[in-house]
C-alpha cells in the first residue's frame, strides 16, 4: 500500500497531459477552457510534489483528483468534450468515454486516500 500514491501520481501526470491537450483542442476552436486547465495545472503540479517527495504532494494530488472528479461528474464535461468527439463518433463510444473519465478521477482519487506514508 506504499506504492498507491506513485501510481496515482503517475496517472494523474498522464492526465494531466491529457488534460492539457484537450485543452489546446479547444482553444483551436475559439473556447477558453478554464476549467480544463485549472485542472491540467493541478494534477500535474500534484503528480510532480508526489514523485518528488515534496511537503503536501499528497494533498495536493487528493485535491487535484478530487477537483477533476466534481468536474467531470458535473455538466460542464459534456461541453468540455463535445469540441474533441468527431460528430460521427458512434454512441457506444461517446456514452464509454463520458462515463469512464469520472471514474478514472475517483480511481486515482482512493489510490491517494489510501496510501500510506512510511517515514
Amino acid at each position: 500500500m506504499t506504492w498507491f500514491g506513485a501510481v496515482s501520481a503517475w496517472a494523474a501526470a498522464v492526465a494531466g497531459v491529457a488534460l492539457a491537450l484537450l485543452a489546446s483542442l479547444q482553444f483551436s476552436a475559439g473556447v477558453v477552457p478554464w476549467l480544463t486547465m485549472l485542472s491540467a495545472a493541478l494534477l500535474m503540479t500534484g503528480a510532480f510534489r508526489t514523485l518528488r517527495k515534496m511537503s503536501g504532494g499528497l494533498r495536493l494530488l487528493c485535491g487535484a483528483w478530487g477537483f477533476v472528479a466534481a468536474f467531470l461528474f458535473g455538466a460542464a464535461h459534456t461541453m468540455v468534450l463535445a469540441v474533441a468527439i468527431p460528430e460521427n463518433a458512434p454512441a457506444e463510444v461517446v456514452a464509454g468515454v463520458l462515463n469512464a473519465l469520472p471514474l478514472i478521477a475517483l480511481a486515482g482519487l482512493t489510490l491517494t486516500v489510501t496510501h500510506k506514508e512510511t517515514k
